[in-house]
């Protein structure tokens, strides 16, 4: 295949694939964007976590596979919970806890005082060694002497037992006494009711309401659901058994529907305790004895105390009287300064930029009410008084938003919309014009000035002090590729040996041009001008110019860059001068770089 056929397959795949990235490059760039979205993390996050609660709520809707999966999760969070933070913990279940704590803890220390106290009383009186002696010759302790000789009469323990079956429902049991068996206690009961009936009533409606066992009475209140056993040690008063009945009688009505489906399950009827605590009651010999002699005296003590308390009173109040009086005169005095300290105040408030005081209403020593208009960035009105030193609660204010033309505010309001850097500084004229000077990079400055423009208080922006250090660099890059001087051997489109480093220089070049001018919001396009001498035919010599400008533009795709390259072959028309026609400088391409601003922007006063 000679060189001018092997020039036309190249021209004509040249072709192809320019004509493929006009029909399918906006297909090839939106699959591009897909596969950009499919591979980035943050995206799939962002869509899962849309839907993940209402998938949540359908899933634990179907069944029960997702509480199972997630108990064991749930368990093991709450268990470091507790370990990694047992006061948060305590914090939380404290108001539920706390209350029944401290209510088991108040009956615990009830009774032990109760007891402390009878046997401190006995222990130093002659009844009460005498109950020493008797407690020494028969083994048996102390307190329960006491208990013995001063006890009217006590419940100690209280059943509540399901009528069918004999289970026990409830227990409870004083303070000191060793509780029974309660199943088995249960049972007794209900095989000696059943004894008693069968063998005493005949068969009628009779029950068995109480049993004598040496000092314990077993009172017993039954109904067809449930009967209530109650110990009593001594003699209970004659209204006990109506207190029986009536509690036997709430117990029926606050667990109705559980009785009716009882299956031999306790623990509901748990709640119902409190109830049988009601019946806890005792009763001690010395409970009605007279008041002693010595709490006489004490009472009449605290009355002696309580008139010398009242003539104290009566004298402070008479100091108070002096104290208010002089007091009033301070007060009035006070309020003159007051009034003179507020109005400093509203000075203050007026002298602040982006604060307007537009009414004030003193009411004396009452907050007056101040009304003013504020700049959203003006400092606040309780700032400014506070940093004057003054009591923002002397004042009722009312804020009205505005827009203020201070300069301070404006140049706030500037800084807060472009946030300029630091190597850029911000300077208004007479005329309300803002001038930033400085370095920065071109699409800040583009955008700093739209915004700026579009604030209120900004007449004009002026942006031709700022300056792109980027500008510099890339027009030096463009300068180096026009001067690139590539030669090539006569009928061939590579370069000569040593011109080769120079092109794949200038071809490196391009590719940093296209890179920084698209991060400056430009764009960048190339123009190759192929030429030859003038040894050949017309035709020929076109030809060969062409394919040596199509060189060029293959090592730039072949390097990945979308640089948009217009191609054009000049043949001979621009040859040396000469009698020479075989020239070599005439056989030789021209690189010629264009930068256009992608964005609607101009770049007026802006690219130097």
């Amino acid at each position: 295949m000679t060189e001018a056929e092997e020039t036309s397959c190249e021209e004509m795949d040249e072709e192809l694939i320019r004509l493929r990235s006009l029909l399918f490059q906006r297909e090839i760039d939106t699959l591009n964007r897909l596969n950009a979205k499919l591979a980035d993390p943050e995206v799939q996050t962002e869509r899962v976590a849309s839907v993940i609660a209402e998938a949540l709520a359908v899933r634990a809707a179907k069944d029960e596979r997702l509480r199972i999966s997630l108990e064991p999760t749930i368990e093991k969070v709450v268990t470091s919970f507790v370990r990694s933070s047992p006061q948060e913990f305590v914090n939380v279940f404290f108001p539920i806890m706390g209350p029944a704590i401290r209510k088991s803890l108040g009956e615990s220390f009830r009774g032990m005082l109760q007891e402390f106290s009878k046997s401190l009383e006995m222990s130093f009186s002659w009844k009460g060694l005498r109950w020493r002696l008797e407690a020494m010759r028969s083994g048996r302790p102390f307190s329960e002497i006491v208990l013995l000789r001063t006890l009217v009469y006590r419940v100690e323990e209280v059943y509540f037992i399901h009528s069918a079956t004999g289970i026990t429902l409830m227990h409870e049991a004083n303070e000191g006494v060793d509780a029974q068996d309660e199943g088995m206690v249960a049972a007794m009961l209900t095989a000696i009711q059943d004894f008693v009936q069968d063998s005493f009533t005949g068969g009628g409606s009779g029950q068995l309401e109480s049993l004598r066992h040496g000092d314990h009475l077993i009172i017993v209140e039954k109904r067809p659901q449930a009967y209530l056993a109650c110990i009593v040690r001594g003699s209970p008063p004659l209204n006990f058994a109506e207190q029986c009945r009536v509690c036997l009688d709430r117990l029926l009505v606050s667990y109705a529907r559980e009785l009716a489906a009882f299956d031999g399950d306790s623990e509901p009827f748990e709640s119902g305790k409190i109830l049988l605590t009601q019946l806890m009651q005792s009763r001690f010999v010395d409970d009605d004895r007279g008041i002693p002699w010595w709490t006489t005296a004490l009472i009449v003590g605290f009355i002696l105390l309580g008139a010398a308390g009242f003539g104290y009173m009566r004298y402070l109040d008479y100091q108070e009287e002096q104290i208010r009086l002089a007091a009033e005169e301070q007060t009035r005095v006070q309020s003159l300064a007051l009034e003179s300290g507020r109005w400093a105040g509203i000075d203050l408030l007026r002298e602040e930029p982006g604060l307007v005081v537009v009414s004030v209403r003193p009411l004396g020593a009452a907050p007056w009410e101040v009304t003013c208009l504020k700049d959203e960035l003006a400092q606040s009105a309780e700032q400014t008084l506070r940093a004057g030193g003054h009591d923002p609660g002397d004042y009722i204010l009312t804020v009205v938003p505005a827009v203020s033309y201070e300069q301070s505010i404006v140049r706030r309001r500037v800084e807060a919309a472009i946030k300029p850097p630091q190597e850029v500084r911000m300077r208004f004229d007479d005329a309300g014009t803002l001038h930033l000077s400085g370095t920065a990079p071109t699409e800040w400055t583009l955008e700093a000035r739209r915004k700026a423009q579009a604030l209120p208080g900004v007449k004009n922006v002026e942006v031709t002090e700022l300056f792109d250090p980027r500008m510099t660099r890339l027009a030096r890059m463009t300068k180096e590729v026009a001067s690139v001087s590539v030669e090539f051997p006569s009928g061939k489109d590579t370069p000569v040996p040593e011109d080769v480093p120079k092109l794949n220089k200038a071809v490196d070049t391009l590719v940093e041009i296209a890179k920084m001018a698209e991060s400056m919001g430009m764009s960048a396009s190339l123009t190759v001008y192929g030429h030859a001498d003038a040894t050949g035919t017309d035709k020929r010599n076109y030809e060969i110019s062409q394919a040596r400008a199509r060189t060029i533009a293959a090592m730039l795709y072949a390097r990945g860059s979308s640089m948009p390259v217009a191609l054009y072959g000049m043949g001979a028309d621009y040859a040396s001068s000469g009698g020479n026609r075989e020239d070599q400088s005439s056989r030789r391409i021209e690189l010629h770089v264009r930068l256009v601003q992608a964005s609607t922007a101009s770049l007026d006063g802006i690219v130097h």
